[in-house]
């Protein structure tokens, strides 16, 4: 377990001091064709390319020093094969999956590049580029819905492994958009800053989480690794 004072002073401590019921570790996956030619993936299922397969090996050697006690995934192949080639290269025997983990579903704009969003919906594009919160896209869902699957799954996955309490870090294998979710839940930032945020593939973000009510939990970023692999 790490000394309590390492604990209180990060700043992913509610405000009884408590220890975090869980520190997550969120990863996108690794590049899939669709990234390297600019197209909306959301629910569409593109597998990873041989470059994305090279993002999940270096993905799992930067996490190598990190204690993981398991591994959840959103079901998108993407994101399944980045898991596994994780799960594989540190030794974690299991891969669960979770569907409320996808990519937001932008509906009709999968497949497509921006500028082609542009020439067939250029007032959504607009909408969504000023005001994303506003934003139902076309067949898809809004950030606000995304959001509240993200905050269950997470506040699920915390009162299910309670267990782990203390054993590591649950790893998170999702998507850019549910990771810039998670990221202003704990930055408290507004949700209009969504698309100001860089998600990387293969990106991760170290979170600790505290159930609250149970229903919306919360979420703190720390750039500390305090569940560290004993040396």
């Amino acid at each position: 377990m790490p000394a309590i004072a390492s604990l209180l002073a990060s700043p992913c401590i509610s405000d009884a001091m408590t220890e975090p019921d869980m520190m997550l570790v969120l990863a996108r996956h690794g590049r899939t064709a669709w990234n390297r030619a600019g197209r909306y993936q959301g629910r569409s299922d593109p597998p990873l390319s041989a470059e994305g397969r090279s993002d999940a090996i270096a993905l799992a050697a930067r996490l190598a020093g990190t204690k993981i006690a398991t591994i959840v995934a959103s079901p998108l192949q993407r994101a399944g094969e980045t898991a596994a080639i994780v799960a594989e290269r540190l030794g974690i025997d299991r891969v669960r999956v979770d569907s409320r983990l996808a990519e937001i579903a932008y509906g009709t704009w999968e497949g497509f590049t921006q500028a082609e969003v542009k020439a067939r919906w250029p007032d959504d594009l607009r909408r969504w580029k000023r005001t994303p919160d506003a934003m139902r896209f076309p067949g898809g869902e809004t950030l606000a819905e995304a959001r509240a699957r993200l905050l269950q799954a997470l506040a699920d996955l915390a009162a299910g492994e309670a267990a782990l309490r203390g054993s590591g870090a649950v790893l998170v294998v999702t998507h850019g958009g549910l990771i810039r979710l998670a990221l202003i839940e704990a930055r408290r930032l507004d949700i209009q800053r969504f698309r100001d945020i860089p998600v990387e593939p293969c990106a991760f973000h170290r979170l600790a989480l505290c159930r609250g009510d149970g229903v919306v939990p919360s979420l703190r970023e720390t750039l500390e690794d305090f569940l560290c692999v004993s040396s």
